[in-house]
């Protein structure tokens, strides 16, 4: 079986017509909708209910939040009934990403570099391994926990501004660039 991506979860209901609020992980609202094969699974914390496939036939924003409808839910029990429930998917359903784009699942993993801003020598420090990352509202941060040829053996929250801190993503060598100061 393909792996499954969590693309949201299911964290409250809207109103009385089956809309459920969602936490997304990912960027692009759209492809809720476009994708035909969606899993709606039982989350960790769920103690009644099955896994079934569905079909999200509406997502919008509401006010700082993110409301979705699902085609067959339609009104607040069924609603109140998938509360802690993921929205996944196979791997190969995503479209691929562009060019200038990367999956967060694609980042984790990788190894992180720096060479420090302000260094007169310039020197490559090690700094860790993508755990995951977050999203923190104003900005995505990279968590980076040590390995055994980490500079330590500190973990460290790193914003993912792209050009400013994240200098370079490789995908073939599974390594991220960061311009990053490591505290002595």
């Amino acid at each position: 079986m393909a792996e499954l991506i969590t693309l949201a979860q299911v964290v409250g209901v809207h109103g009385i017509k089956g809309w459920v609020k969602i936490r997304p992980f990912l960027e692009d609202l759209d492809i809720l909708t476009s994708l035909a094969r969606i899993q709606l699974v039982p989350g960790e914390k769920v103690r009644i209910g099955s896994t079934k496939t569905v079909k999200i036939d509406a997502v919008k924003q509401q006010g700082k939040g993110v409301i979705a409808h699902v085609e067959g839910i339609d009104d607040r029990s069924a609603a109140e009934e998938v509360r802690g429930f993921l929205f996944q998917t196979e791997q190969d359903n995503l479209p691929p990403a562009e060019l200038d784009e990367i999956y967060w699942r694609d980042v984790v993993g990788m190894r992180v570099f720096c060479c420090e801003p302000d260094s007169d020598d310039k020197g490559v420090v090690v700094l860790g391994q993508v755990d995951y990352l977050l999203d923190t509202g104003a900005n995505d941060v990279l968590v980076v926990k040590a390995t055994d040829d980490s500079v330590d053996d500190r973990e460290r929250l790193i914003p993912w501004l792209v050009d400013s801190v994240v200098t370079k993503i490789d995908t073939e060598s599974r390594s991220v660039w960061v311009s990053w100061y490591v505290d002595a």
